[in-house]
């Protein structure tokens, strides 16, 4: 069979150029320089011809770095500072719009809602020594929620996240200065420096902000988590929410509204005038952030054992489970260790006082005041949103038989001492117990009693230096 003659216009290979292997590959066809020009041409970045690789990663740094300020100024965010809280809001919009209708409460609801908190008010009166609070309640939204409480998290969650993203950065950047690493990327690291920062907040912020969505669609109440996050105390409840919180249970929502307002009326009452609990909790999470450390040869081996080996939906979304698991979770000193377990006692005294206080309270005009409580203990024990968050961001878990303690505690310091004499053990964080005293109130009994032979710890020592402003 004949073979076809080429076209007249096809190159003779005798004209072809010899190959030169000490000859610049950009001036050879098919060089992987103008492979890498075209891509970036093709993505709207003017690379100059003849440019050589570094060159092209300055170019593709910069034009990254300009659309992520491009995309704070967008979205409100200040084009020099990380991005975290913007994009944890919407991410938290986003969470809530998927987990069914947020309706704005009408007049029916915020009326139902005023009525039986300003019933469990007058309860409350003969139970705790503490007065009502100032502002008249609310009924929210999921998303009026996350507005309210948005700044507390920031105030209080921002410290570990921008000691990960520092820790990230600084991870990155020892491994491009690695023998092995990529000399163009390593000489351009300043610019990819700001870039990782950006994107390691942003990533956090959604993270974040997906789960304050899911715990917007469980909180029953404004401080249901247990710690203060408003600015100005206030009783708030979600109705949609506590319709989802009675819904299967053989009990009237009426009643679980109001063991769930005087839970929350309690709490704020607490909060109003115990003015230190927000700024301890926060400081033992900044003191917490700061002792954060990110292993870089642990970071990379993380990366590279969970790199999926086929590129699937599912596998992309366990890749980024795996990692951030590693990124939140990183390994805790004995310091750390120490930090949560006071956190854990801190946040099981909380509840377990809001405990004695609404049993005691709701005794004589309950009936269904037990069945009410025993539900709120299952939920804690079992769907905590305040277990989820502190599990998430601390890899803290309180352990139920804590809070059982805690709650047996105060119940023994009443019997003692009356409401007004618990209610007297909050003036100062230096009068709560322990968490080996929870389990022995006698003994923190005999503490405080001859509080001259109270030594603080290096511990507590920094913690007031702290909640004094930095003053020794």
């Amino acid at each position: 069979m004949a073979v076809p003659e080429p076209p007249s216009d096809s190159p003779d290979p005798d004209d072809w150029p010899d190959y030169d292997p000490d000859h610049d590959s950009e001036d050879w066809p098919g060089s992987p320089e103008e492979g890498i020009a075209d891509l970036l041409r093709q993505a709207g970045i003017p690379v100059e011809a003849g440019a050589s690789l570094e060159q092209m990663l300055s170019q593709l740094a910069h034009q990254i770095v300009s659309q992520l300020q491009d995309q704070a100024k967008t979205s409100g965010a200040e084009p020099d500072r990380p991005v975290t809280w913007t994009a944890a809001k919407q991410a938290a919009r986003t969470q809530i719009a998927s987990l069914g209708p947020d309706p704005v409460p009408d007049g029916r609801k915020t009326r139902e809602i005023a009525d039986a908190v300003h019933l469990v008010e007058l309860w409350l009166d003969a139970h705790t020594a503490f007065p009502s609070l100032a502002l008249p309640p609310a009924a929210w939204s999921r998303a009026e929620w996350i507005e309210q409480t948005l700044p507390a998290w920031q105030t209080m969650i921002e410290p570990v996240i921008s000691t990960i993203a520092q820790g990230l950065e600084t991870a990155m950047a020892d491994r491009l200065r690695q023998p092995d690493a990529v000399p163009e990327l390593a000489q351009f690291q300043q610019f990819l420096q700001p870039v990782l920062r950006q994107a390691a907040d942003s990533m956090f912020g959604a993270r974040l902000g997906k789960e304050l969505g899911r715990i917007a669609t469980e909180t029953v109440t404004a401080t249901d988590l247990g710690f203060p996050l408003l600015a100005k105390p206030q009783v708030a409840v979600l109705p949609t929410n506590l319709a989802a919180f009675a819904d299967g249970l053989s009990l009237e929502e009426g009643d679980i509204l109001l063991y769930h307002s005087i839970r929350e009326a309690a709490r704020q009452r607490l909060f109003a005038e115990v003015s230190w609990i927000g700024p301890q909790i926060t400081a033992l999470v900044q003191h917490y952030a700061r002792e954060i450390r990110i292993d870089p040869e642990a970071l990379s081996a993380a990366i590279e054992e969970s790199v999926p080996h086929e590129i699937t939906r599912e596998t992309v979304d366990r890749f980024e489970v795996e990692v951030n698991t590693f990124i939140f979770e990183p390994g805790k000193t004995p310091e750390q260790v120490a930090i949560l377990e006071r956190l854990e006692t801190a946040l099981a005294l909380l509840e377990g006082w809001v405990d004695d206080v609404a049993v005691q309270a709701t005794a004589s005009w309950m009936p269904s005041a037990g069945a009410v409580a025993e539900m709120i203990r299952r939920r804690r024990v079992t769907n905590s949103p305040a277990a989820a968050v502190f599990s998430t961001l601390l890899g803290l878990n309180v352990r139920p038989k804590l809070f059982r303690e805690a709650q047996v505690f105060w119940a023994q310091l009443r019997a003692a001492r009356g409401p007004a004499g618990r209610d007297e053990t909050w003036r100062h964080p230096d009068d709560l117990p322990t968490a080996a005293e929870l389990a022995d109130p006698a003994a923190f009994l005999a503490r405080l009693d001859s509080p001259a032979g109270a030594v603080l710890d290096p511990f507590d020592i920094e913690l007031r230096r702290l909640l004094d402003g930095g003053e020794e």
